[in-house]
């Protein structure tokens, strides 16, 4: 029994050694493996944000695995979902130009392999324009530019590929028919017209005269207005005047009968000042108002002859005015 002691204890020793030297061992083999997380972690982000959805999803799967740290383990999870559900995908189908489905069809996207033939899965692809290039195993290659949106699920794409297959029946052209034959000259046939050419000591018939210049417009005296420009304005103005003393001057009698009924004949200094501005403001507008239209009324009477409408007769008479004010209005009255 006491033999066998030492030999149990260098058993106990080795057995405690080797354990030792495999954690240690193992915590080796994990670092690089951390590290590689930590890695895909960081370009996982930076992917999805330049769009590059495929490759941001190839880092999210490396980084979302059981063996990487907890924390990244809870953000590439849930960020793979969101990557997965924007990733655009597509359907493609390839015909020839006769209808036939074609499968030996590989495609290439901005150069890089997507199918190396057609199966009718979906493929994934990253969103943005895109250049699908389709090289049938026979035939001319097809390239098309193509707009890929993201969350698009199956989108289908169908390519035309090659010519008419040879051999092809094609639709007989139209019989065009011959051409129809001269028509027989005729012995009865008349002379040709050279016979009946004048002689050559006829006279030719007399030039006809050029044709007169018509008379240039420039020349015609212009048409003067019937009614001068400055009567309108002056008109314009005057109806402007009596606008004014009629608005100014229905406000201040409103104005007026509301300070009679409340507060007269201790008013307030401004609310009676303001009724005198009013009374003035609708003064003036009367007082331009009338003598605007007296001065548009002379204007029209004593205007140019040539200007005038013509008369109806000699005994047509002549224009008559006169102002009148009645209430709050004012201006002419008469007739031409």
């Amino acid at each position: 029994m006491n033999a066998s002691s030492p030999a149990r204890a260098r058993l106990a020793l080795a057995l405690a050694v080797s354990a030792a030297l495999a954690l240690t061992g193992a915590r080796a083999r994990a670092q690089p493996h951390k590290r590689a997380c930590a890695a895909a972690y960081e370009r996982a982000q930076g992917l999805r944000r330049d769009g590059k959805l495929l490759a941001a999803r190839e880092a999210l799967i490396a980084c979302s695995q059981p063996t990487c740290p907890a924390a990244a383990v809870a953000d590439c999870g849930p960020w793979l979902a969101e990557v997965e559900q924007s990733l655009p995908t597509v359907v493609i189908a390839a015909r020839d130009a006769r209808g036939r489905e074609r499968l030996d069809v590989r495609v290439l996207v901005d150069g890089r392999l997507l199918a190396s033939a057609l199966d009718g899965k979906a493929l994934p692809v990253d969103p943005g324009p895109r250049t699908f290039r389709y090289e049938p195993a026979s035939g001319p290659a097809v390239e098309e530019r193509v707009l890929i949106r993201e969350g698009e699920k199956n989108r289908a794409l169908t390519v035309i590929l090659g010519a008419p297959a040879a051999g092809a029946s094609a639709s007989p052209p139209h019989a065009v028919p011959p051409p129809a034959a001269p028509p027989l000259a005729s012995s009865a046939a008349p002379p040709p017209a050279a016979s009946a050419s004048p002689p050559p000591h006829a006279s030719p018939p007399p030039a006809a005269p050029p044709p007169a210049a018509p008379a240039s417009p420039s020349h015609a005296a212009p048409a003067e207005p019937v009614v001068p420009g400055l009567v309108w304005a002056s008109g314009a103005v005057g109806a402007a005047g009596l606008a004014v003393f009629t608005v100014a001057g229905a406000l201040s009698l409103s104005a007026e009968a509301d300070l009679r009924a409340t507060c007269a004949p201790r008013c307030a200094a401004g609310d009676v000042r303001a009724i005198r501005v009013q009374h003035a403001v609708a003064d003036i507008g009367l007082g331009v108002g009338v003598v605007a239209l007296g001065a548009a009324a002379w204007l029209y009477v004593t205007r140019p002859a040539a200007a005038r409408p013509p008369k109806a007769g000699a005994g047509a008479p002549g224009p008559a005015l006169r102002p009148f004010i009645a209430g709050a209005a004012a201006g002419l009255a008469g007739a031409f």
